[in-house]
């Protein structure tokens, strides 16, 4: 009887040794700046807009798909990066189907809204595809150079692509931020 009870205390010391070995490694995991995220630091809200010029047609129902996306905002997410680790996994990313603004007589404009660390310097940078592999970009040709279906330029020409400029902001206000991104062609190899 008496060994059965030291056995038990035994495995409940180890028991619990094992779980403080594990809640360790567990914290160490977590990318820069989301242990602050967690612990409680304050949160504002970031909302803004994507707009896509008309001109610039529709994403593809998928690759090689001759039929437009029922829906324009489909591609589009949007991803945070602490300023000083862009390279690192994002602080926050918002990945859900962006709800469809009001358009304009030129553009399609896709909504967003999502919470981020106050009194820090991010990037934020709108995404095109999955949001899985980020920091790396997914870079289908549907996305960036593939034509896109309807607009009178659907098309990048040779040497560029579609894309966003990304943004270096610090959220400081109670009410948070309104950050709106057009997306544009932009040349990646001048030859």
């Amino acid at each position: 009887m008496k060994n059965l009870r030291i056995m038990k205390l035994m495995l409940a010391a180890s028991l619990l040794l094992l779980c403080v070995s594990v809640e360790s490694a567990v914290r160490a995991q977590y990318p820069s700046g989301v242990k602050e995220m967690l612990a409680g630091s304050k949160m504002l809200k970031l909302s803004g807009q994507v707009r896509v010029k008309k001109a610039f047609g529709i994403v593809p129902m998928g690759p090689g798909h001759k039929e437009a996306s029922v829906y324009p905002c489909v591609p589009f997410g949007i991803a945070v990066y602490d300023a000083g680790a862009l390279n690192s996994k994002p602080l926050a990313v918002y990945s859900e189907l962006m709800k469809q603004g009001t358009d304009t007589a030129d553009s399609y404009v896709c909504k967003y809204e999502l919470m981020v660390p106050a009194n820090r310097r991010i990037y934020v940078v709108p995404v095109m595809g999955g949001t899985l592999l980020l920091p790396k970009e997914e870079r289908m040709p549907m996305h960036i150079t593939d034509p896109w279906i309807g607009g009178t330029n659907p098309q990048p020409r040779r040497g560029w692509e579609r894309g966003f400029a990304g943004r270096f902001v610090t959220l400081t206000r109670p009410g948070g931020m309104w950050l709106p991104f057009d997306m544009t062609y932009a040349q990646v190899d001048p030859n």
